[in-house]
């Protein structure tokens, strides 16, 4: 079972996972969000 790395909660199996990249520091950093996490990051990128 895995996290959300924005909202904390925990992402079952059965549940679709997006794996984002981030920049930290000069590295690129794979996190885990949840699909409601995710549509709001998508959205947040179109502005």
């Amino acid at each position: 079972m895995e996290q959300c790395f924005y909202c904390d909660n925990q992402i079952g199996e059965d549940t679709y996972t997006h794996y984002v990249s981030f920049v930290q520091s000069t590295d690129f950093v794979e996190k885990t969000l949840c699909m409601d996490c995710y549509k709001e990051w998508l959205e947040g990128i179109k502005e």
